[in-house]
Formats: C-alpha cells, structure tokens, sequence
C-alpha cells in the first residue's frame, strides 16, 4: 500500500518572492485600497481606514522599517530553502497538493467545494500580468508573482492513478467530490467576495477577472516554482473553496476531508511513497496571529478538537487558508510524523496591521 512519508505546510504569498524586501513597502501601499480586509475579533469587513482605528495601540506602535523588513524576508527565504531542501532529501514519488482557488479556475458559475484533479498533466505557464491592471509603480507586483506562481512553461505530470483512487475511495465514504480531467486554456469571470459587513449585512463587492491564459493555480505552481525549484516533480492537485462563501468547507469538514485523503492514499495499491503538502495561510490580509498560533499549536500536538473548532469569523477571506493546514493535519493524524516549526514570521505591512502571518513547517 501507498504510504505518507513527508507532510509539508508553506505559506504562498506573493510578497515571498519578491526580489528584496524593499518591494514590501509597494504591498503596504496596496492595502490602504484593498476590497478583502476582515478585522479579526468581530470577522467583519471593514475599509482600510475603519481597520486602522479599529486596530490595538501595541499593533499600531509595531515597527514598520526596511531593517525589519530586511530581516523578515532573510527568514522566510531561508524557511523556503530549507523546505525545498527537505522535499529534495526526501524524494517523494508523489506529492499531493492541498490549496484553494482564487479567481483562476473556478468562478462563480461553477465554485466546487472539494475538487481532485486527475487529467494526465497540468502546466505551469508565464503569470500574465495584464489582467491585473496594475499601474507603473506596482510594476515590481507583478514581476514578484511572475518568480511565485510561474516564469516559464513546464509541464507538471500529474498522478492520474491516485486521483482516480481518491475520488473513488471519497465517493464511497460519504465526501461528494467534484473532479476535473482538464483545464480550459481560457478563462475569465466573477466571485463575489460575499463576507458580513459591520451593519449585519454582507460586502457588495465582486471582483471581474476578464479572459486570459492559466496553467496550473497559483497555489500549485508556488510549490512547483519554489519548493520543486522548477524542476517536474508528479503532484496531485486538491482543492477546497476556504475563501469564498457560501460554500466553505467548515473546520471540522476539512479535517474529516483530510482524514479521508489519508485513508485513500493508506488503501491504494502501489508502493508509492508520498508527501502531502498544504498550501497558504496563514493569517492575511490581516495579520491574526492568535488564529495562527491556534492553528501551529495544535497541529504541533495532534489536537483533533482544536483544529476542527478553530473560530469561523477568524476564517474569512485569505485566513481561510489555514484549512489546509487543517486538512493537513487531518491527513497526517494517523502516521508517525511530527510536525518540525521550520518557521513562523508574521509581517505587519501597515499600522492597521495589514500583512501576513507566513509560516513554514514540516512533518518528517
């Protein structure tokens, strides 16, 4: 039977591969226009500026340098490295990716909360920046998600035997996955970004991605462009919709799916070795770090109960990529591995503390 030999945990953001830290300090001006701020003790969405009064005195008093920034980037880099080096050592057959979508696959005309990918292969293709509109000074945006998320064409073999198992094995134990065998080349769409507001209503704001190329989701190609190195490695791409209401997994559900991804791989009948890897999160585009520490900590212990009760209001927008890490856990519940903290940064951008809680992890 398959086996699960290495568990990986990386945050993705754009900001990680950036090409020096000075480029931080475009993201924060960024933020003071950004439509997906959740403050993060009520799970509300809030504008910059309501944010920035609503934010604690000791979060505002945080110091916001380039020597801090410098130091920061120097550690994440150095987490990526030795998380790429890990996966290197260890040499997986297979590696399954956990991550969501954002506005590149699936859109509001079809938004699944579980998928498994099992066509033959899936490029990573160039980030083509034009659909993002971005003015002259943020030229540096988007070359960063270009080093992320995809520079050149490769083509990523996926494990079509694995994903055929999967689905089968979730069919027959009560998890209602969709499935995909291949990508439309074009795509383009809207999501409404349906989150509650402060007047016990819920956001207006949907965003338009107009039509363009996509290969292989940026939370798929961020393992293949920084962790793989850019070298073909076969994967098995999984989605959860953690970011889009209103059909979020719950915790609890994400755990179970990762429990049932486990069980599958557990009863395929191959001598594969495979590492599974969760990618995003933790805390953006507000910086949570008590959500991060919640979630850390019980993965570190194995704690079942915590990870299926982490707060839903703190799991709104890009927050919601810790159920992967959740699923993660799930996955890993059962195997001897244990999680090793590579390393924990969290970023404040801003003084309504704005960033990112980027964490790196590994099971071994």
């Amino acid at each position: 039977m398959a086996e699960i030999v290495l568990g990986i945990g990386t945050s993705h953001s754009p900001t990680l591969s950036t090409a020096n830290h000075n480029e931080w300090f475009a993201y924060a001006q960024g933020d003071h226009r950004h439509h997906e701020l959740i403050h993060q003790e009520t799970g509300t969405s809030v504008s910059y500026e309501d944010l920035a009064t609503l934010a604690a005195p000791q979060m505002r008093e945080r110091p916001i340098t380039e020597d801090v920034f410098k130091q920061q980037y120097d550690a994440c880099q150095s987490a990526i490295a030795e998380l790429a080096k890990t996966i290197k050592t260890v040499n997986p057959d297979i590696t399954v990716i956990i991550s969501d979508d954002q506005d590149e696959m699936f859109f509001d005309d079809n938004m699944p909360t579980f998928v498994v990918y099992w066509g033959d292969s899936f490029p990573v293709t160039p980030f083509e920046l034009e659909r993002l509109n971005l003015p002259p000074e943020f030229t540096a945006i988007g070359e960063s998600l270009r080093r992320g998320y995809g520079d050149e064409l490769i083509d990523i073999p996926i494990a079509s035997g694995l994903g055929r198992h999967v689905i089968d094995h979730m069919i027959q134990n009560e998890f209602d996955v969709a499935h995909a065998t291949y990508r439309n080349p074009i795509v383009g769409g809207s999501v409404a970004r349906r989150y509650p507001t402060q007047d016990g209503g819920e956001l207006d704001y949907a965003r338009q991605t107009p039509e363009h190329g996509q290969g292989l989701p940026h939370g798929f190609s961020f393992a293949v462009q920084r962790l793989f190195e850019k070298q073909p490695r076969t994967i098995l791409p999984v989605f959860q919709n953690t970011c889009y209401p209103p059909n979020q997994p719950t915790p609890k559900r994400s755990y179970a799916f990762g429990r049932a991804i486990h069980d599958a791989i557990a009863s395929w009948d191959s001598d594969a070795r495979v590492a599974v890897i969760a990618s995003g999160g933790l805390s953006h585009f507000v910086v949570d770090e008590l959500l991060d520490h919640m979630v850390l900590d019980a993965l570190a212990a194995k704690d079942a109960q915590a990870l299926q009760n982490l707060p839903r209001h703190r799991l709104l927008s890009a927050a919601s990529e810790s159920q992967n890490w959740v699923a993660l856990g799930g996955a890993l519940a059962d195997t001897p591995l244990q999680m090793e903290l590579v390393d924990y940064v969290p970023v404040y951008r801003t003084e309504a503390g704005t960033g990112g809680g980027w964490a790196f992890a590994r099971w071994i």
